[in-house]
């Protein structure tokens, strides 16, 4: 028995053995493919692959320890999409959000307290009050878009205004509307938006803002959208209505384009656009017109996309990693150049020799100077969605200005007093 047993014996040794060294070279593997392969983190982000894509992959070059996982959102769900991602623990390391959003997700406890990481960031960028909820920074400023007066040269110089000369004040841009207007031949003196969620307050509030108007108090516990100067803004933008086509943003665009709109209210997404639709359109963009000569300012609607981290995120460090090589000044004004839909949220970017060079594309960055931040109020969102209805009632001749304005009061000093 013994004389066989042995041979087994060393048999099932032999094979214990291998067993064993091929468990480890499996384990060593593993760890080298660990190594190699490095952190990867996930970044949610709004921006086509084409533009965002070679700044990640020079990240990644520059880091060769960190991947980047990138998914695409979208500006009509992004926000669902968001809140689902958080509420099911599966939110990714860094994301891009909205200013109007930010308040919510940071008042909701979900999003990471960058005050001290981004300390030595406060001097070199803007919109910092978008990002920051009672004296707590939730998020890095990273681009800014806002609003200026696109308007149509030939149809100026048909309608013997001087295509150099775009309307400063109020009446000159009714003035200019109302001779450019000609509905026979379909073509409108003025694009006023309607119907359409994130877009018609952004059109309206430049001209209550210019005017002095605001939506609520310094410390947000008060709705101010009931007063003398909003009510103003708000006549003189229905007194626009007969000279104008009232639609949707991507109609009065197109219509711009095709030569049929006089002047329009839009964003930097046009400069992108209009060379491949309309190369021929002559065209120029000026900073939205103030009340009067002398009286209000040229203001406009101020948005920013922020950076921000989650509390829950695994990879902190390495997400504020990136977002710090998002935000340095040559990548986001790379990213600026690609899109050309918006401008660095970094300070004096009008100084930069790409937008020396590209006059209209400055204006866009000039227009940034006086352009206004809504509130960082959490209940934003439906804050906003009574600005909207106010300003579609009157538009439509429901209510009158005063009126409309409040009733969306009376309708915010609810929002803003429940828990």
């Amino acid at each position: 028995m013994m004389r066989h047993a042995i041979p087994f014996a060393r048999g099932w040794l032999s094979a214990v053995v291998l067993l064993s060294a091929c468990l480890l070279a499996l384990a060593l593997s593993g760890l080298c493919c660990e190594k190699q392969s490095g952190t990867k983190i996930v970044f949610w982000q709004f921006w086509p692959s084409e533009v965002i894509s070679p700044i990640i992959a020079e990240f990644e070059r520059e880091n060769p320890g960190i991947k980047v996982e990138m998914q695409q959102l979208t500006w009509q769900n992004g926000f669902e999409k968001i809140v689902a991602a958080v509420s099911s623990g599966t939110q990714p390391d860094l994301c891009e959000l909205g200013s109007t959003w930010v308040p919510k997700f940071a008042a909701d406890g979900v999003l990471s307290d960058l005050t001290a990481d981004v300390a030595d960031l406060r001097e070199e960028y803007l919109f910092w009050e978008s990002c920051t909820l009672n004296g707590t920074v939730f998020g890095v400023p990273w681009v800014a878009g806002t609003r200026a007066l696109f308007y149509n040269k030939e149809l100026f110089a048909k309608a013997g205004l001087d295509p150099e000369k775009p309307p400063v004040t109020w009446s000159e841009l009714v003035n200019c509307a109302r001779k450019i207007h000609a509905a026979k031949q379909a073509v409108y003196g003025f694009g006023l938006n309607t119907g359409e969620r994130y877009v018609l307050f952004k059109k309206f509030m430049p001209l209550a803002w210019g005017n002095g108007g605001t939506i609520l108090t310094a410390d947000l516990r008060r709705s101010t959208l009931y007063s003398r100067q909003n009510i103003e803004a708000l006549d003189f933008y229905c007194s626009l209505k007969p000279y104008s086509l009232v639609e949707k943003q991507d109609v009065l665009d197109m219509a711009f384009k095709q030569g049929k709109l006089g002047m329009m209210i839009s964003g930097g997404w046009n400069l992108r656009t209009i060379p491949s639709d309309a190369p021929q359109l002559k065209f120029g963009v000026a900073l939205i017109p103030r009340p009067a000569a002398g009286r209000g300012s040229h203001a406009s609607f101020a948005g920013s996309e922020m950076l921000v981290t989650f509390a829950n995120s695994k990879h902190k460090p390495e997400a504020l990693k990136l977002a710090r090589f998002l935000v340095a000044r040559e990548n986001v004004i790379a990213l600026c150049r690609a899109a050309k839909s918006v401008q660095p949220a970094v300070r004096d970017a009008e100084t930069d020799p790409y937008y020396e060079t590209q006059p209209q594309e400055r204006m866009f960055v000039v227009q940034l100077k006086t352009a206004v931040a809504p509130p960082p109020h959490p209940k934003w969102v439906e804050i906003e969605d009574e600005i909207n209805a106010a300003v579609e009632e009157a538009l439509y001749d429901k209510k009158a200005s005063g009126e409309a304005l409040l009733e969306a009061h009376k309708k915010i000093e609810d929002i803003i007093s429940r828990p």
